[in-house]
């Protein structure tokens, strides 16, 4: 009985310390003169035991369900605790059915700044922005999961873009959180902006009928997985037409140009052609990628 009672305790602790995303940080430090080098593969793992280890998601997740991300943070200037870093953030999900993992979000971020101490505790607080570090960590993985969420129902990311808003609404004003930060909109303040504004919502819209009717079918029938993965592009254009150069449309078209390409070389004839021309209008600077799909 009494090793059916630790059995039992420890399957109820494990359920409890199940976490929400599998996270692969890699910190590189490679142009920065430091007499402790030590420093930046403890903020990796601080980092990486924050992510992995914390409960970010209010549903029970399976661990097939884990949300896959990376951070690839190469750190820019560095000086006793203080770093100015850029930043690589991709997530993606599985599709039903496969072993493949479709690319959701991709985005460079120019601007974080942030202090750590080495063997610093990352604190965080959801309402208050208590540490640099951890408003910036969490941040991305309320849009990473938001974004996931709404690839499975229309608008489900809605509650974990709202954390990302109070996020940036509490470091708003802070180097790196302005509107004017960055190039252009390609910032920190107008992701959030423009996921939770209703001009975008046949992008969101999108997002659930690419993932959720086309890729998650594609193992059925891959030609009406096509048409309907089309049909999402054709809401993107939608948008896109009256607000041409939005960073959320560069998220969108940096993770998926690479598989829109393998989508589309096998379908008919007509459809390749019409996919083209519309990748064509929608990520005109990258136009030579689409002309593979022709190969």
């Amino acid at each position: 009985m009494r090793y059916l009672k630790l059995i039992t305790l420890i399957l109820c602790t494990a359920a409890v310390m199940a976490q929400d995303l599998q996270c692969n940080v890699q910190v590189v430090a490679d142009g920065v003169q430091a007499s402790n080098k030590a420093i930046f593969v403890d903020l990796e793992n601080a980092i990486s035991q924050f992510m992995n280890q914390r409960k970010w998601i209010s549903d029970k997740v399976q661990t097939q369900e884990k949300i896959n991300c990376s951070f690839v943070i190469n750190i820019k200037t560095f000086d006793i605790d203080q770093f100015t870093a850029e930043v690589n953030i991709t997530s993606s999900r599985p599709v039903y059915g496969t072993t493949y993992n479709t690319p959701i979000f991709q985005h460079f971020d120019k601007q974080w700044y942030f202090s750590y101490a080495q063997f610093q505790a990352l604190d965080f607080q959801e309402n208050a922005n208590v540490m640099p570090l951890t408003t910036l960590l969490a941040f991305y993985a309320n849009i990473m999961i938001g974004l996931d969420f709404d690839t499975f129902a229309p608008e489900g990311g809605q509650a974990y873009f709202s954390k990302a808003l109070q996020l940036r609404n509490l470091a708003q004003g802070t180097a790196g959180w302005r509107p004017s930060d960055g190039r252009g909109n390609r910032n920190k303040y107008y992701i959030i902006d423009q996921l939770l504004d209703d001009r975008f919502k046949p992008l969101r819209s999108a997002l659930y009928q690419y993932h959720m009717v086309g890729m998650d079918k594609f193992k059925e029938d891959n030609d009406a997985a096509r048409k309907e993965i089309f049909a999402s592009l054709e809401k993107i254009r939608t948008v896109q037409e009256r607000l041409p150069n939005s960073v959320i449309f560069k998220i969108f078209f940096n993770a998926k140009r690479a598989e829109l390409v393998n989508i589309f070389k096998q379908a008919d004839p007509g459809l390749k052609n019409r996919a083209i021309e519309l990748l064509g209008r929608l990520d005109p600077s990258n136009m030579s990628t689409y002309e593979k799909i022709k190969q």
